[in-house]
């Protein structure tokens, strides 16, 4: 089964001394689909990394459509430490400016 994913990640080729961003679009147990960013085309076979999973899998390039690729993986994927962690912060409301003089403890108004 496909999953939709957005995700950032490398397509690395000639043993990893090359490499382009690309986004991660869509990724099932077989391929994926792959946006690849700027005017560089991405070769037939290559290494597609997710640092942020720790993602890492030998590709081949089925279908190409603009800046899109669909690729197969070449073997099963292999799962590595991920290289950096996501941290989300909640959005906390801010506090409304008030001119009113704020008590000090123990003092009532």
């Amino acid at each position: 089964m496909r999953r939709r994913v957005l995700k950032a990640g490398v397509v690395a080729y000639n043993d990893r001394h090359v490499s382009l961003p690309c986004t991660v679009r869509d990724v099932s147990a077989t391929g994926a689909r792959v946006r690849v960013d700027g005017s560089v085309s991405a070769p037939d076979t290559f290494e597609l990394i997710i640092d942020i999973d720790g993602f890492e899998a030998s590709c081949q390039v089925v279908w190409r459509k603009g800046n899109e690729i669909g690729v197969r993986f070449l073997g099963a994927p292999r799962m590595v430490a991920p290289k950096r962690t996501q941290v989300i912060n909640p959005m906390l409301p801010t506090p409304k400016a008030s001119l009113r003089r704020k008590p000090k403890p123990g003092e009532t108004i």
